[in-house]
């Protein structure tokens, strides 16, 4: 009975403590940035009077009896939960919309945490809470700048009398933007902008440049060219007629851009196939296109590499004539009306005649005369090897059947970006097999270029598609120099300014008319003999395609893949990447150009805050101050502070929170970066204090109290029953 009137007072202690936490949050129902605390019980300490068991042979498990004694405070953790706002006329009201908080520091240097953002400046400048408190971020210029716990502070520098100029920190490097001439009428903001066209405004004393800030500079020269463009375009004349420059202190070893690439190899597949196509095409009868003719032959050994050669039998009609030789391989006639079958049945009597013949079993696996095809007798002579008007053939009425042992055969691919420049590094090519003739094409779709892959395709057929695909865009024209198993095809044609025309061949090699001159991928002159021995053949400089023999008639070192190996490869959707494209130091330097306010000193006095004309704080935190003089000004920048565990944060009032053991250290990071929220101008976050939910926290409260209350009263009413026994 003792115990239990102890246990009912941890209940009064608990729902107590309780009360005064509701209290406290309905007190603060107001307050700017306040959190709602939560509490939570738990039991305590429990008496065990009997002891748990196992079950034995002859009783079943006993289990545990315990008594408890009592209620204690488990835990008091604030809602974090976002908040309303309330909007604000005061342009340096503040609220995050988001996780963190922001940072302040009291007089001893003590660095508290809050949500509340009522700031404004003070006389010398400081960004100040309502206790005095500063507030911590980074001061001055922060482009660039890391997230910090710096004393935020407004310095305007004092006017002076000397030319117009400015110098930021961009890129880890001075730059100075500055007239060619002192003037009082040079003070200005000078903003840059990105743009698809150089253009550039003047008004107000405001100088805005729009320029492509993604191009690639690889020179001081250049940047400042694209500068004085941009105001030529846009018909600016600055006050007094002086010029207006930049400049660059301390540039890196390496300021150049480069262009993207990637040379892969050694991509393996295996084939099983031993097959050749005899192909032939001509324009399409409706005008668009081609149209395609093939007769194809397999033999079910993968280490074939016989010969097959179609003759054509002088008639109109006529029986298919097989022959096989060792050495030259197989020999097949054919007329006007053959067809596969006429084809495959004289093939199986002819290897019937032997059943034990090492002779390869091979068999007519695809015939085709499409009906764009009027003159039949022209398609078979075609293919045959005979010259016929008008139909283009790529075969000599002789194929080889290429066959090689499964798992060694390799694909390659060789290419480079035309735009000089990081960005390619992200995108991705992938390759895939569409069926037919005359269907090679690509196309992007986000980062990511596709290119199909059919049975007549080259290397100038791939770079054409990718040209189209580009539409215009310089940074998606990318150039295959070699991809294995595909023929070079004709190259491209470019006429030049000047009236001469480049030729632009497989491996990177071009050739220009006017100079007579051949280059390689990277610009540099090489010479005729180079460009044989890399092709292996004699290469033309007329624009047509290398062909496959040089001129002594020997075959250079490169298999043209047949269809069915294309299948093979392509059809497993082989991808590459471009690597290490870089920007040059100077666009990287352009991407970050923001605003500079220079100044001539024309008032030669010292500044102070009355001296804005304006100022406000952005939703990154950046702190931006508009004066006479200086024009457009960063003043600093509001950062934010994130926990790991937010909840283990401690409450020191003015609603202001302390980091502890458990919430670990602070982690800093710019507005909307990293995790932390944005922050939101001329605007208080509210008390999250739910009204509702504290009534009714307060009407559970109060019962548990008054049952508690119980237990001690009930418990005292048996200790008396227990003492008047005695009577």
């Amino acid at each position: 009975m003792v115990k239990s009137l102890f246990t009912g007072v941890t209940g009064l202690k608990s729902h107590q403590q309780r009360m005064d936490m509701i209290g406290n949050n309905i007190a603060n129902v107001n307050t700017v940035g306040y959190k709602t605390d939560v509490m939570t019980f738990a039991d305590v300490y429990y008496q065990t009077k009997r002891n748990p068991s196992a079950p034995t042979a002859t009783l079943g498990g006993i289990n545990p009896r315990q008594v408890g004694y009592g209620v204690k405070v488990s835990s008091v953790e604030a809602n974090l939960a976002q908040s309303g706002y309330n909007y604000t006329d005061n342009k340096t009201d503040i609220a995050l919309d988001g996780k963190g908080f922001f940072q302040v520091m009291d007089g001893a240097g003590n660095i508290y945490y809050t949500r509340a953002g009522h700031f404004k400046f003070d006389e010398q400048g400081y960004l100040v809470n309502d206790d005095g408190y500063h507030v911590l971020g980074v001061s001055g210029e922060s482009d660039g700048v890391a997230a910090s716990s710096d004393i935020i502070r407004a310095v305007i520098p004092d006017t002076d009398n000397h030319v117009s100029s400015a110098t930021k920190l961009v890129n880890g490097t001075n730059v100075t933007v500055s007239v060619s001439a002192p003037s009082e009428y040079t003070n200005m903001s000078v903003a840059f902008k990105n743009a698809d066209f150089p253009y550039a405004t003047y008004a107000n004393n405001i100088l805005t440049i729009s320029f492509n800030q993604d191009q690639q500079f690889d020179s001081e020269d250049e940047f400042d060219a694209e500068i004085q463009k941009a105001l030529k375009a846009g018909g600016v004349n600055l006050p007094d007629d002086v010029e207006l420059s930049i400049s660059f202190d301390s540039l890196p070893d390496d300021p150049y851009s480069a262009a993207a690439g990637n040379t892969v190899d050694n991509l393996k597949f295996s084939t099983t196939d031993s097959t050749c196509r005899f192909h032939i095409s001509k324009p399409s009868s409706t005008g668009t296109g081609k149209d395609h003719a093939y007769i194809d032959f397999a033999v079910n050994d993968n280490s074939v590499t016989d010969k097959v050669t179609l003759k054509y039998g002088n008639a109109s009609t006529g029986q298919v004539a097989v022959d096989y030789d060792a050495t030259d391989g197989w020999e097949i006639t054919i007329y006007d009306d053959t067809t596969a079958a006429d084809i495959n049945n004289k093939l199986k009597e002819f290897l019937a005649l032997d059943a034990n013949s090492q002779v390869p079993k091979l068999n007519c696996t695809g015939f085709q005369i499409p009906t764009g095809y009027n003159n039949r007798a022209d398609a078979i002579k075609a293919l045959c090897g005979t010259a016929v008007t008008g139909i283009t053939s790529d075969s000599t009425g002789k194929q080889n059947l290429f066959g090689v042992p499964q798992g060694i055969v390799t694909g390659k691919f060789d290419f480079g970006v035309q735009e000089k420049g990081e960005f390619a590094n992200n995108y991705k090519i992938q390759f895939a097999k569409k069926s037919g003739y005359g269907n090679t094409s690509a196309a992007w779709e986000e980062n990511t270029l596709t290119i199909n892959i059919c049975a007549d395709t080259t290397i100038a057929d791939v770079n054409a598609a990718i040209k189209k695909a580009a539409n215009g865009d310089d940074k998606k024209l990318i150039t295959f120099y070699d991809i294995n198993g595909l023929d070079y095809g004709e190259p491209t044609k470019i006429t030049e300014l000047d009236g001469s025309t480049t030729y632009q061949y497989g491996l990177g090699f071009s050739y220009n008319t006017g100079t007579s001159k051949w280059t390689n991928r990277n610009g540099q002159e090489v010479t005729q003999a180079d460009v044989d021995a890399a092709f292996g053949a004699s290469v033309p400089t007329d624009g047509t395609a290398v062909s496959k023999k040089d001129a002594t008639g020997a075959v250079p070192d490169r298999v043209v893949w047949n269809v069915a190996t294309r299948d093979k490869f392509f059809g497993g959707n082989p991808a590459v990447s471009p690597m290490n494209g870089k920007d040059s130091f100077y666009t990287k330097t352009a991407k970050s150009l923001s605003t500079f306010n220079l100044t001539d000193g024309r008032l030669g006095e010292e500044q102070a805050m009355h001296n804005f004309t304006d100022y406000m704080i952005q939703s990154d935190g950046t702190i931006i101050g508009l004066h006479p003089v200086y024009g457009t000004m960063t003043l600093g920048r509001v950062d934010i502070a994130t926990f790991d565990n937010p909840n283990g944060l401690e409450k020191v009032g003015g609603t202001n929170f302390r980091a502890t053991v458990a919430s670990g250290e602070a982690k800093l990071a710019k507005a909307g970066e990293d995790g932390a929220g944005a922050i939101v101008p001329n605007a208080l976050e509210m008390s999250n204090v739910d009204l509702a939910e504290e009534f009714t926290n307060m009407i559970a409260t109060q019962r548990g109290y008054q049952a508690n209350s119980r237990v001690v009263t009930v418990s005292d009413t048996m200790i008396e029953e227990l003492l008047s026994l005695k009577r």
